[in-house]
């Protein structure tokens, strides 16, 4: 895609539990499907850039690294 291109046009399909809440969500925000799915990805997209920049800051030479076992991720995770 070059830099100049403005719109990017995807076909893709959603059945079961996700199109059913897709149109759950669609209908409860009086939105587009396409519309929720814009907002959606926007929104992963900031958090997405917003972790890298945390990871950026922290991954320095000597910062302090905890292993995965050492990580209390609480009763929902399963082990």
């Amino acid at each position: 895609m070059t830099q100049s291109q403005k719109k990017l046009n995807v076909n893709v399909s959603f059945e079961g539990e996700l199109a059913q809440y897709l149109t759950e969500v669609a209908e409860a925000w009086s939105k587009t499907i396409p519309e929720v799915l814009v907002y959606l990805v926007k929104e992963e997209f900031e958090a997405e850039k917003e972790m890298a920049e945390i990871i950026k800051e922290r991954d320095v030479p000597g910062a302090k690294t905890v292993a995965h076992e050492d990580v209390d991720w609480g009763d929902d995770v399963e082990s």
